[in-house]
């Protein structure tokens, strides 16, 4: 499922855990990129070129070629694509220390997001260290049923460049086509309390198309 790869994904630092998922292996990537990744700048998007449309100082808009808009912190932030026949992409400043991860699900297994990501904090809940969750509740987003998982857990060195506490959040929701969307964020607790303001302005400025 979408979201567990999103949230395995984690555990690793960002990088490419789809395999975990699709092929049932144990390979951990050691960084922000794997082989199997590839990290680029994104094109602005030309019709918002000029214009922040309202955005906080240094934040742009990216077009991504999977077809959504998204907003971002600043330009220095690199597109990682994990994995292109599920149409997961990471944006990250600093090679997967921190990250926006995005996942578009064409044919979700679940159909209520809230069911979804109850089923994700039972799963993360038995692989991630210390994990703790914070918040699961139901909740609206652009007039569609969504829902929000916030939880903590702790990056081993085994498994991420990046090792030590880590916070985490995830809303979900069903598109009026069927499509889910999965916009995830993460990076460390000391210094949650920006990514977590971060993560509300990316929701403010998130476009399908």
């Amino acid at each position: 499922m979408i979201a567990l790869v999103v949230a395995l994904a984690a555990i690793i630092g960002g990088a490419t855990a789809v395999v975990l998922q699709q092929r049932g292996d144990g390979n951990r990537p050691g960084g922000g990129t794997s082989a199997a990744s590839s990290a680029s700048p994104a094109a602005e998007d030309p019709e918002d070129e000029g214009s922040k449309g309202g955005l906080p100082a240094g934040w742009v808009r990216r077009k991504d070629p999977y077809g959504f808009s998204v907003v971002l912190p600043g330009a220095d932030w690199k597109r990682v694509v994990l994995d292109g026949e599920s149409r997961q992409v990471d944006y990250t400043p600093d090679g997967g220390k921190h990250f926006l991860r995005i996942a578009v699900d064409d044919s979700p297994d679940f159909d209520d997001p809230y069911e979804h990501l109850g089923d994700l904090d039972q799963q993360i809940g038995q692989r991630l260290v210390d994990y703790r969750r914070l918040e699961l509740r139901r909740l609206l987003y652009r007039d569609r049923d969504s829902a929000r998982l916030e939880y903590t857990w702790t990056a081993l060195p085994k498994d991420t460049e990046f090792p030590g506490p880590y916070r985490a959040i995830d809303q979900m929701y069903l598109a009026r086509d069927g499509v889910e969307y999965a916009l995830y964020m993460a990076g460390p607790a000391e210094d949650w309390d920006t990514t977590r303001a971060q993560f509300e302005t990316v929701l403010k400025g998130w476009r399908e198309r």
